[in-house]
């Protein structure tokens, strides 16, 4: 069985078993895709049992190959080049848990930064300032969950420390105490999703935010979200700055 699949795959699963396989987050992103045609950005994902063996045994023989034969694709499908100077394509890695664990587990974003590619996301968006600030958030992030004091310069290699400390977080302190609140099993194992940045920061006409179908407090049925502009996701899931309506 594969341990990473494009995020437009059409899975012969019904949706609790693919959820199992993908987490909740990748299987929804399929639907998306796939059953809905909405403009998702391109993705793969890691699976679940690819964290159980990694869990278990180390990290899982084969992946390596698949993460570059999905990168590839993502690459043709985007017009970027993942660690490529001159157009550079940049990811995030984000958790997904079969059963939603809110804010127990990592993501990093703007992945695949270094002084090369940083000085081509400059030229390509004309725009350094707006380089340095995805670089400047990337190694923060990077360096928070990995746990590490310096960014490896091969992008390949914060890809592969990155789904590492994704895979990890599963067994994190707080990942562990709100399983045994939840009554969550702890043999489930994250997804990892892989995707293409799109860039809430590039500009004051760019934004980010979360959007509901109903009120999450009330229950009414009325569309409810919070958005940032010139921002970019974990700004807003953060709670560290203010939102507006």
């Amino acid at each position: 069985m594969p341990l990473v699949y494009d995020f437009d795959h059409r899975h012969d699963l019904p949706p609790p078993e693919l959820a199992l396989l993908l987490g909740g987050k990748a299987a929804n992103l399929a639907v998306m895709a796939v059953d809905l045609g909405l403009p998702v950005p391109p993705a793969f994902t890691i699976t679940t049992a690819a964290c159980n063996e990694y869990l278990a045994h180390g990290w899982p023989a084969g992946l390596d190959d698949e993460l570059r034969a999905h990168m590839a694709r993502m690459e043709q499908l985007v017009g970027q080049e993942f660690a490529g100077a001159a157009n550079p394509l940049l990811v995030s890695v984000r958790s997904g848990a079969p059963i939603s664990m809110p804010g127990m587990m990592d993501t990093i974003l703007n992945l695949g930064l270094n002084d090369a590619t940083t000085a081509g996301l400059a030229a390509a968006s004309a725009s350094p300032k707006f380089a340095n600030n995805c670089r400047k958030r990337f190694e923060a992030m990077f360096c928070d969950i990995v746990g590490v004091d310096v960014v490896p310069e091969d992008p390949w290699a914060q890809l592969r420390a990155a789904v590492e400390a994704v895979f990890r977080s599963w067994n994190s302190d707080r990942a562990r105490a709100y399983r045994e609140h939840e009554g969550i099993p702890d043999d489930l194992g994250t997804a990892v999703t892989v995707q293409a940045m799109v860039f809430g920061n590039r500009s004051v006409g760019s934004g980010t935010g979360v959007l509901f179908t109903r009120n999450p407090a009330t229950g009414e049925p009325v569309l409810y979200g919070d958005v940032m502009f010139n921002a970019q996701g974990e700004d807003v899931v953060a709670g560290t700055h203010a939102t507006e309506p």
